[in-house]
C-alpha cells in the first residue's frame, strides 16, 4: 500500500503530512488537486493512500490508546514507557497525546470525498465504493477522536487554499456523532458495494459494524440492533472455530469471521511498530499483562485463548503473542521476529465483537434470554462450559459481571479482545471507567510506594492534547485538567 502511495506523493493532493506545521488540520496540497484526480487509477491510488493513513495512525498508537490505559495491561516491571498510563498521570508529551497522524488521515478522506466525483469517465460503481470507503474511514477517525479526547476540531473539505483560515475551534462531541460520524457512514453504507466482501478494505459489512458500535456509544439501542441485523443480513460471516481461533489474528483473508481487518506487509509497510509495546525480538514491551489477567489466563487452561494470547514463558509477563504465528525454538519458546519484521494484522471489527455487542444491546432492552444465547456463542467458542440463566440474578449482573465470579458480558469481552483496541471503550460506553479503574490504580501506586490517589480527576477520562498541537492552533485549549 505505501509503494503505492509513495510513488505517487510527488503529485499527490493528499501529502504525507511531513512538515506537521498545521497539527489539528489537513496539509494544504502541494499541487492543485484538480491536476490528480484524473483517473480511476488516481482515485484508487488516492484511497490507498486512506488506509496508509490508519496504519500510520495505529503503528505505534492502538494498543496505547485501546488498551494501555485500562485493566489490561499495567506498567513494565523495568521500563517506564507505559507508566504514565498505568497510573493515570498523562501529560501533553504522553505518547498518544497527539492526534496529528488522525487528522492526516481525515485529510487524505476529504480529497477523496471531494474529487472523486468529479472524475470523467471512472466506472460509476467504482467512484461509489471509494467514496463510500472514504466517508467511513473518515468517520471512523472521528469517532476514535471524540473517544479520546472529547471535542474536537472538525474538517470535513480539504485544506487547499492559503487563503483559508487553517485554525478551527473545537466543536462538541455529540454534535460530531450527530452531523458527521453518523451522516458518512449512512451514506457510506448506501453507496458501497454490497458484493465487495475484501477484508482489508472497509466494505458494506464494516459500515454496518460501525453504525452498530457508534449507537452503542449513544446507548441508541434500537438502532444498534437494527444495524446489527443489516450486517447478519450480509450472509457472510461465521464465528471461526475453537482449532481455528488463531486465525483471525494470523489469516484476516482465510477466516468468515474477520470483518475489517488492518493489512500490513513490513516489506512494502515497514514493521508495526506496535510490536516494540507488546512483542519483538528486538527489544523489551513498553507493557506487561496486568496480574488479575495473568492470573486468569494461567490458571485457566480450558480457555484456549490464554496460550494463544500471551507468553506464559518469559518472567517479565511481558509478551503478547497474540498476532504471531507459532513459532518456536528447540526450547518450546516462542521466537518473535524483529520490530522491523513485525506484521501485526489487527481485526478492527470481527463478529464475535458484534454478538457479544448484540448481547449488551440485548441485556440493556430486557431481553436477558436472548442476550445469553449470544454471550455463550462467544463463551464456548473458547472451550468454556455455557452460562445458565441462572448464573446471573439481575440484567446488571450479566452485563457487569456476577458479584461472586465477576463474569458477564463485559467480562467476556475483555477475554475475547484482549489487546484488540476495545477494553477502554468499553469501560468508556458503560460509564465504569472511574469505577473500574480506581482500585486498580490504587493496587498499582501501593505497589510502587506511592500516593493511593486513584484515577484522580475524572475528566481525566480524555487524554490531554499534545503541545505542539496547541501550539500551532490558537483556537484549541488544553483539556482541563491537564
Amino acid at each position: 500500500m505505501k509503494k503505492i502511495f509513495c510513488s505517487i506523493l510527488v503529485m499527490l493532493s493528499v501529502s504525507l503530512f511531513s512538515c506537521r506545521k498545521l497539527l489539528n488540520q489537513p496539509p494544504q496540497s502541494q499541487l492543485a488537486a484538480s491536476e490528480f484526480w484524473k483517473t480511476s487509477d488516481d482515485a484508487v491510488a488516492g484511497v490507498a493512500g486512506i488506509y496508509d493513513g490508519i496504519q500510520d495512525m495505529f503503528s505505534s498508537q492502538f494498543i496505547y490508546w485501546g488498551d494501555g490505559r485500562s485493566d489490561n495491561l499495567t506498567y513494565h516491571p523495568t521500563y517506564n514507557d507505559g507508566l504514565p498510563l498505568a497510573l493515570n498521570v498523562l501529560t501533553p508529551t504522553t505518547n498518544g497525546a497527539d492526534w496529528t497522524l488522525i487528522y492526516a488521515t481525515i485529510g487524505r478522506a476529504n480529497f477523496a470525498i471531494k474529487y472523486i466525483p468529479t472524475i470523467e469517465g471512472i466506472d460509476p460503481a467504482l467512484a461509489k465504493d471509494l467514496q463510500a470507503q472514504a466517508l467511513g474511514i473518515r468517520a471512523y477517525c472521528y469517532f476514535w477522536l471524540i473517544r479520546l479526547w472529547g471535542n474536537v476540531p472538525v474538517w470535513t473539505v480539504p485544506y487547499e487554499d492559503l487563503s483559508t483560515d487553517p485554525y478551527k475551534a473545537v466543536t462538541p462531541a455529540a454534535d460530531i456523532v450527530k452531523n458527521v460520524i453518523l451522516p458518512d457512514l449512512l451514506k457510506a453504507y448506501d453507496l458501497s458495494d454490497h458484493t465487495a466482501a475484501v477484508v482489508w478494505n472497509l466494505n458494506s459489512g464494516g459500515i454496518a459494524a460501525m453504525l452498530m458500535d457508534v449507537y452503542m456509544y449513544n446507548h441508541d439501542y434500537t438502532n444498534a440492533l437494527l444495524w446489527c441485523d443489516n450486517l447478519l443480513k450480509l450472509n457472510r460471516y461465521s464465528l471461526e472455530t475453537t482449532a481455528n481461533w488463531k486465525n483471525i489474528f494470523i489469516a484476516p483473508n482465510n477466516t468468515k469471521e474477520d470483518i475489517w481487518s488492518l493489512n500490513w506487509d513490513f516489506t512494502v509497510d515497514g514493521g508495526n511498530k506496535t510490536a516494540q509495546e507488546i512483542g519483538a525480538g528486538d527489544t523489551n514491551s513498553d507493557f506487561a499483562i496486568d496480574p488479575a489477567l495473568w492470573t486468569y489466563y494461567t490458571t485457566t487452561p480450558a480457555d484456549i485463548r490464554g496460550a494463544q494470547t500471551i507468553d506464559f514463558k518469559v518472567n517479565n509477563h511481558d509478551k503478547i503473542l497474540k498476532y504471531y504465528a507459532v513459532n518456536l525454538d528447540k526450547n518450546g519458546n516462542q521466537i518473535y521476529p524483529n520490530s522491523p519484521q513485525a506484521n501485526l494484522m489487527f481485526p478492527l471489527y470481527r463478529l464475535a465483537d458484534i454478538y457479544l455487542l448484540r448481547a449488551e444491546a440485548l441485556n440493556r432492552t430486557g431481553d436477558q434470554a436472548n442476550a445469553l444465547i449470544y454471550l455463550n456463542m462467544v463463551r464456548t467458542r473458547a472451550g468454556l462450559p455455557a452460562y445458565k440463566s441462572t448464573d446471573f440474578a439481575t440484567a446488571d449482573d450479566m452485563l457487569f459481571g456476577n458479584p461472586i465470579n465477576s463474569n458477564g458480558i463485559l467480562r467476556e469481552r475483555q477475554l475475547e479482545f484482549f489487546c484488540e483496541a476495545k477494553r477502554w471503550f468499553d469501560l468508556q460506553r458503560n460509564g465504569i471507567i472511574i469505577s473500574t479503574m480506581d482500585p486498580v490504580i490504587k493496587s498499582r501506586q501501593l505497589i510502587r510506594n506511592i500516593p493511593q490517589t486513584g484515577f484522580g480527576d475524572a475528566r481525566k477520562v480524555f487524554w490531554p492534547i499534545n503541545q505542539n498541537v496547541l501550539n500551532a492552533n490558537p483556537m484549541i485549549s488544553q483539556n482541563a485538567p491537564y
